[in-house]
């Protein structure tokens, strides 16, 4: 018999300390330096982009184009926050799924609410508000 065996918090894991998921990962503070000067270059080039003068916009507004990559430096500076700051790069698949899976979708809502908020009304027969009446119909 070892006495090794016997060290072990039973698990077999032969004393290398608990290594699981369960724990709380400690990212270098080198690592949020460095992801913090990277969301402040991107800022930068979103402001730079935002100010750009567009072929084709509208009023003032930009185009499609310039609208994707907008978008584009926004989902990146996004994930970085989620995988970094919030530690999801450091978690189990499961975390990793519920994230992105929830940033998705609040991304669709938002979607979703920009094209409802922007849609002009257009009247349908049978829609039309009636003037209130005690009589029966």
């Amino acid at each position: 018999m070892s006495e090794h065996t016997s060290t072990t918090n039973g698990h077999g894991d032969h004393g290398h300390g608990d290594h699981g998921h369960s724990g709380h990962h400690v990212i270098p503070q080198a690592k949020l330096l460095q992801t913090f000067f990277v969301l402040m270059g991107l800022m930068i080039a979103t402001v730079v982009a935002a100010r750009l003068p567009y072929e084709g916009g509208v009023k003032g507004i930009p185009s499609a184009i310039a609208w994707l990559v907008l978008l584009g430096i926004a989902f990146w500076k996004a994930g970085l926050v989620v995988q970094i700051f919030m530690g999801v790069k450091y978690s189990t698949k499961l975390t990793k799924l519920y994230a992105y899976g929830g940033f998705f979708w609040v991304t669709l809502l938002g979607v979703t609410l920009f094209d409802y908020a922007t849609r002009q009304l257009e009247p349908v027969q049978g829609w039309e508000p009636v003037a209130e009446s005690a009589l029966p119909r």
